[in-house]
């Protein structure tokens, strides 16, 4: 540091009376007011020769506080006081102020101008009163040791001149020993760093020297066990090789077995050419039943229905061929054997409408209404005369006749009308049937399912029981009456 620079600061205690170490006179401006221009004292000021004063030669962090002084000079003081070269910085923010070219500017200007040299001194040690005083009686050291930071003891001794030499010499050795201790402190921190990392790796090494000690012994486990399973190893070939013998013996046992069923087989073929000799009579007979009448007595039906059922059972039994069965080829075209339920939409059930919609959609459907047990369903006209049941129901069925384009035929029990042989009458496009007095529906229904031919399908709609079974049997598809009652609506 240079104590020359500081020692003309600023002036000796006495050059002003009653004042402050280092505090300018003040000279009046041309306008008559004090400050009109700032300057050292005439006998020891900095610039009392004509000379510059320079700053000490101290690190940047002590004197960043003295430019900082200098820059709250700067925009306190009035323009006519500062220095030509920094007038135009006094409307500059802090922030700005405190650019690189500006600073540099700011320091020549102290080292040139006495009277901002002092003026800045002077806010200085206005500020630091009680600390100047102890500079002053040249005890920086208890300053220090008072807990002063270096940058403050150092900013009060650079404006104290050469009475603050000796405590910005102290100051910068302050800065120096905290520097040293700050870089002390991290070198420790460091270390301990360093010494951690080292315990981790130290750790890491163990781990990974116990991992080796457990593969180690992994290894040495997993060569037992190949040696246990190269042992099963052996044990299996020999119960394949057993096993390989056994498949000899049981082979040789096929062989009689199928001798045996040959000539069981044999005896079979005698007795089934004895049941296609009944079958081909039954067939006859079914014939010419069909031909007899085409209205069969319903418990004749259903005898001739459970004897195809059991025809065609049999038939899949023996193995007889297709053109044996009573749905052989006729005109060219096969008929089928029997009928075959329509299928049951995916999601829905046989009762649902939306089930009874699509199977009106079927090309060649006839449906078969059981008229009162859907009139009389409690989702029905239950409530209503007979006369308008009859009329309700078959203005629905119309509907849906000419929508789909359905053979609808709807059949009434005779006996709740006047009395009428069993006729069909047409009504649009829907077949209204009304039975004998002595006839009942479900028989009436059962018949026409069973004249049919079987490769048409057949709906039927009821909620009894017994009709449900017994159309089912002959292969028709069977839906409850809430099912054509749920399309009223729609």
């Amino acid at each position: 540091m240079s104590t020359a620079g500081a020692s003309a600061a600023v002036p000796s205690e006495g050059g002003a009376p009653g004042g402050t170490a280092g505090a300018p006179a003040v000279v009046p401006g041309d306008n008559g007011r004090p400050g009109g221009r700032l300057r050292g004292d005439a006998a020891d000021g900095p610039a009392a020769g004509g000379g510059t004063v320079p700053l000490p030669d101290v690190p940047e962090p002590l004197l960043a506080g003295y430019l900082d002084a200098a820059l709250a000079a700067l925009r306190a003081a009035p323009s006519a006081d500062l220095p030509g070269a920094l007038r135009q910085y006094q409307t500059w923010t802090p922030r700005r102020l405190r650019h690189p070219r500006v600073l540099a500017l700011v320091r020549r200007s102290l080292e040139a101008d006495p009277g901002f040299r002092t003026a800045v001194d002077r806010r200085i040690l206005d500020e630091e009163e009680t600390l100047a005083r102890l500079l002053r009686s040249g005890r920086h050291g208890d300053a220090l040791a008072s807990g002063e930071p270096p940058e403050t003891v150092a900013r009060v001794g650079i404006a104290l001149g050469r009475d603050g030499a000796a405590a910005v010499q102290a100051a910068a050795e302050a800065a120096v020993a905290d520097q040293a201790r700050a870089e002390a402190a991290r070198a420790e921190a460091a270390r301990a760093e360093v010494e951690g990392e080292l315990d981790a790796a130290r750790a890491r090494v163990e781990a990974e020297a116990a991992a080796a000690r457990t593969a180690r012994d992994d290894a040495r486990a997993a060569r037992d066990e190949l040696r246990r399973s190269e042992r099963q190893v052996q044990s299996l070939v020999e119960r394949t090789q057993a096993l390989e013998q056994e498949l000899v013996h049981a082979h040789a046992a096929v062989q009689a077995a199928r001798a045996e069923a040959a000539s069981e087989q044999r005896r079979l073929n005698g007795r089934l050419a004895e049941v296609q000799a009944r079958l081909a009579e039954s067939q006859r007979q079914l014939r010419a039943l069909r031909r007899a009448s085409n209205r069969v007595d319903p418990m004749v039906v259903e005898a001739v229905g459970v004897l195809e059922r059991d025809l065609a059972a049999l038939r899949r039994a023996t193995g007889l061929p297709e053109q044996s069965s009573p749905g052989a080829v006729q005109g060219g075209v096969r008929r089928p054997a029997r009928r075959e339920p329509l299928p049951v939409p995916p999601g829905r059930d046989a009762d649902h409408p939306e089930t009874l919609l699509a199977w009106m959609g079927t090309p060649g459907v006839l449906v078969l209404v059981d008229g009162y047990n859907v009139t009389k369903h409690e989702q029905g006209f239950p409530d209503r005369s007979l006369e308008d049941q009859r009329t309700l129901l078959v203005d629905l069925c119309r509907r849906l006749a000419r929508r789909f384009s359905t053979q609808i035929t709807v059949v009434f029990d005779g006996a709740d009308v006047a009395p009428v042989h069993t006729k069909k009458v047409g009504v649009g496009a829907v077949g209204v049937v009304f039975t004998d007095a002595e006839r009942i529906a479900d028989d009436e229904i059962v018949a026409m399912v069973n004249t049919e031919a079987p490769e048409r399908p057949v709906v039927v709609v009821s909620s009894d029981n017994e009709l449900r079974e017994r159309a089912a049997a002959l292969g028709a598809s069977v839906t409850r009456s809430t099912a054509l009652l749920g399309l009223s609506a729609r």
